[in-house]
């Protein structure tokens, strides 16, 4: 028999707060799961605009949220703001540094 603190389901998993109350959070394989799609979508080698990025980003994001707001765990949404906001980052000083191609034949 495992501990309730050792199980995950629906992508949750619990944990004991003090005065022993069992509350959510995200599970850590879900969220190396979302961390995963969050690479796919903000790679540099992606050929995509920043806005093309940022709606796809912005749609997964949200719904993301949307699932796992019932988790008791607020600080790994902002630690997660924090990533996303750096692999963005990323991705717009390589597009930058790239500087604008031109199509013209040479």
């Amino acid at each position: 028999m495992a501990r309730v603190w050792d199980r995950k389901f629906l992508g949750y998993s619990f944990w004991v707060a003090k005065g022993k109350v069992v509350k959510l959070r995200v599970a850590p394989k879900a969220l190396g799961e979302m961390k995963q799609r969050e690479r796919r979508i903000t790679r540099r080698n992606g050929g995509r605009s920043m806005e093309q990025v940022t709606a796809e980003l912005a749609a997964y994001l949200r719904g993301w949220k949307e699932y796992f707001k019932l988790s008791d765990t607020p600080r790994v949404f902002f630690d997660l703001d924090g990533w996303i906001h750096r692999r963005l980052r990323m991705l717009q000083l390589k597009q930058w540094n790239r500087g604008q191609r031109s199509c013209a034949p040479a």
